[in-house]
């Protein structure tokens, strides 16, 4: 069995059921593709036999990716797809060994991650997108801002996980990259487009399995990609990805007091060392530091001016007292 003809079983017995399931195709076409080097005739990564798959085809193609001056998270991405299929197929029986192990210590490791940090450098720069963007795109943003939801997410949402009544929206654990279900409140800003959106074009709301963030009919959108880039060209805003709104809005959430805890499950974290990296907590922790070590500062020159101006008026009164003494001895009433 080809490695190929593995990735069409495992696609149909567990990727399909993945939310990213379409990403998971385009990933492995590529790899499908990807020439072996040293092989002779020429061999694809996808006509090898998935059985005789080794650390060096690997570590060949992620070299390959590297050369191409792909980023880290994207390399990362197609190792931990690949590791998890022969994992599977170690666990269901179509292999007894999977290339990311050897014996029980991991065999490659991914490379570093840098985390993405960027952020809006003023509410200015958030109302000139929101001015350039069409209008599905604009209600897209102010989802993502309001709800620190990854893109995939919104555009899945569905109106039978919105509950204008209860002013919350559902995040199915099928749709959710962690594959856990979690509770996200409405904000008044977010129900002001859901409510726009409620209706279909003939004025009746839209039935339960309509995409929320859907064309004008509510099929679902999977793709804005061009309206992005097109929008962030038109305010010269660049090196700023779609997915970056969701570090804005979370790191929105925590600057407004709101306890780690909570911000990681809107997030939809499954531990606070994730959420702790992903905002930045810590750098921004050492700043509030310096912050207080500012004002207290402040405060101690501050308490030392007014103990000095109170010396001061002590020793004008002194002096004062002293000059008028002589002259008040001897009077008589």
């Amino acid at each position: 069995m080809t490695f190929r003809q593995f990735s069409a079983i495992w696609r149909e017995r567990e990727g399909s059921r993945l939310s990213s399931a379409a990403i998971h195709v385009y990933r492995l076409g590529l790899i499908h593709k990807f020439v072996l080097p040293g092989t002779a005739p020429p061999s694809t990564f996808g006509d090898k036999a998935v059985t005789s798959i080794a650390l060096g085809d690997l570590e060949a193609w992620r070299d390959a990716r590297r050369a191409k001056g792909l980023s880290p998270v994207t390399i990362n991405h197609d190792l931990k797809l690949l590791r998890k299929m022969f994992n599977w197929g170690v666990r269901k029986g179509y292999l007894e060994r999977t290339p990311f192990k050897i014996g029980t210590e991991p065999a490659i490791q991914l490379d570093r991650e840098t985390p993405r940090n960027r952020r809006f450098e003023s509410d200015e720069v958030e109302q000139k997108l929101l001015d350039a963007a069409r209008p599905h795109l604009r209600s897209v943003i102010v989802a993502l801002l309001e709800t620190a939801c990854r893109p995939g997410e919104i555009l899945s949402l569905q109106w039978r996980d919105v509950s204008l009544d209860r002013n919350e929206i559902i995040v199915r654990a099928e749709k959710a990259k962690t594959r856990t279900a979690r509770i996200i409140p409405i904000s008044s800003r977010l129900r002001a487009v859901l409510e726009m959106r409620r209706l279909d074009p003939l004025g009746e709301p839209f039935g339960a399995e309509a995409y929320v963030f859907g064309d004008a009919v509510g099929r679902r959108v999977r793709h804005i990609d061009a309206a992005w880039r097109s929008a962030c060209t038109a305010i010269g805003l660049t090196g700023f990805q779609l997915r970056d709104l969701r570090h804005e809005a979370g790191s929105r959430f925590e600057e407004a007091g709101i306890p780690i805890t909570y911000v990681s499950k809107i997030l939809g974290h499954t531990n606070l060392t994730t959420t702790s990296r992903y905002l930045n907590i810590h750098r921004r922790e050492l700043h509030r530091m310096m912050q207080r070590y500012e004002e207290a500062r402040a405060n101690r020159q501050s308490d030392d001016a007014q103990t000095k101006h109170k010396d001061e008026t002590r020793q004008l009164a002194v002096v004062s007292d002293a000059d008028t003494t002589p002259a008040t001895q001897g009077r008589v009433s």
